[in-house]
């Protein structure tokens, strides 16, 4: 059963944009709501885009930029807090962490797809 788990993580990592379109449409299909299936579909594929990210950056340059993507995460959270503050005078956490999550879906997804293309012309340059 482990064993089973770590493959679909494995293939959920190393295919993020193909499964993103699956988890979709396989909530699409069971709840029957655009919006419900697309939030849901973010919020889990959030934290699988930033792995993969990590993931790839690890092998384009052969070296772990973790701490870089939790240094750069806590600074987004933070730059969040503020700008709620600053416009609202208050903060809702839920809010901001919605906001903070639903931007780093964006960020990571289109990160992946530039390193993705980097590290494709990065090889066949090398050949």
């Amino acid at each position: 059963m482990g064993n089973v788990l770590a493959y679909i993580a494995a293939v959920f990592i190393t295919l993020p944009i193909p499964m993103t379109a699956v988890l979709y449409l396989l909530v699409r299909k069971t709840t029957r709501n655009k919006k419900h299936s697309l939030h849901f579909t973010v919020n889990v594929m959030t934290l699988i885009y930033i792995l993969a990210v990590h993931v790839t950056l690890l092998v384009i340059f052969n070296q772990s930029f973790l701490w870089y993507i939790f240094i750069l995460l806590i600074l987004l959270l933070s730059m969040f807090v503020i700008l709620q503050w600053k416009y609202q005078e208050e903060v809702h956490f839920r809010k901001v962490w919605k906001g903070f999550w639903r931007f780093n879906f964006l960020l990571f997804g289109f990160s992946y797809i530039g390193l993705t293309i980097y590290g494709l012309m990065d090889r066949i340059l090398s050949l």
